[in-house]
């Protein structure tokens, strides 16, 4: 019966474990999409040699964004 038991906590503890890596790859994910943006409004900046209201306001939101998404991260408590 102990056995039972076991493989049952066991298969829990494998699903919630493949659901946290699900998730952490899809928060990774959207960090990154974001980091990657911010990259490329800075090389626009550059070529176009100015800072325009559009590009600081942008750039403005992409940071927010991205500050919160490592904020989030840092945050989570995983607890298996």
């Amino acid at each position: 019966m102990a056995l039972v038991s076991a493989d049952s906590r066991i298969a829990e503890l494998l699903t919630e474990l493949h659901q946290l890596i699900k998730q952490t790859q899809e928060e990774r994910s959207r960090s990154e999409h974001n980091l990657v943006n911010i990259q490329k409004t800075h090389e626009r900046m550059q070529t176009e040699n100015k800072i325009s209201p559009y590009y600081r306001t942008k750039l403005r939101g992409l940071y927010t964004t991205a500050k919160a998404d490592a904020e989030a991260e840092c945050n989570r408590k995983y607890i298996l």
